[in-house]
């Protein structure tokens, strides 16, 4: 029955992804939509570790590491990510047919807005994003599949959850986002089971990204349309 309860759980902070995420958005504030998608389900599990008696600092998900150790880390989540993504996943796929990513609403909204731009990039790419997102998909999902399940099958899902929770970009981008949920789950099982290099190496990225797009280069995107028929 515990284990029953455990899968239901995991299925409820899966679905209030999207939940967050429409509640977000019926604002009308913009960047409401993706921080929603994540405080939601965050508040959920933490009410639910309240009343199992549990706590986020059992995870022990904070723990510090050694600078030489916390960069090499992140610098490896964001070389693996990069290398992967544009030599190896947007050529398959692009190959194979598969739509680039398109961005034009994103860029609607951020390119050469300088407080969009800042709006997107701290709240965002920062908070809900490398911190929320972080906490909530390796430190809680991973952690609670592996108990329920093993480790690798763990790995898997907890990237398969964070790829479906992207299918706004399109197939190139939930098949790319999988593989770096991949690449980020195998990291935090070996770097010791800290957040703190897929913080900094997923804030990096999504720097990259949001800058990239605010400044009109949104074709250098992984998997995004380069202009070239």
């Amino acid at each position: 029955m515990k284990v029953f309860t455990r899968w239901l759980e995991v299925i409820l902070v899966t679905m209030l992804l999207p939940v967050g995420a429409v509640l977000g958005a019926l604002t009308g504030i913009v960047v409401l939509g993706p921080i929603m998608a994540v405080c939601l389900p965050l508040g959920v599990v933490t009410i639910i570790f309240r009343l199992r008696g549990e706590s986020w600092s059992e995870l022990k998900l904070f723990r510090l590491l050694p600078v030489k150790s916390l960069l090499g880390w992140s610098g490896l989540a964001l070389v693996v990510t990069y290398v992967l993504g544009n030599f190896v996943v947007a050529p398959l796929l692009t190959r194979l047919g598969v739509a680039p990513i398109d961005v034009s609403a994103l860029a609607f909204l951020i390119e050469d807005n300088l407080i969009n731009y800042l709006l997107f990039l701290i709240p965002v790419s920062w908070g809900s994003a490398a911190i929320g997102e972080e906490l909530l998909v390796r430190g809680y999902l991973l952690n609670r599949l592996e108990s329920l399940s093993g480790t690798w099958f763990a790995v898997i899902a907890q990237a398969a959850i964070f790829a479906l929770a992207h299918t706004y970009q399109g197939w190139m981008g939930v098949i790319n986002i999988f593989v770096l949920a991949l690449v980020f789950g195998v990291i935090f099982m070996r770097c010791g089971r800290s957040l703190w290099p897929l913080i900094i190496a997923h804030g990096l990225i999504d720097t990259i990204a949001v800058t990239l797009i605010y400044i009109g280069r949104a074709d250098l995107l992984i998997g995004a349309d380069s202009g070239v028929s």
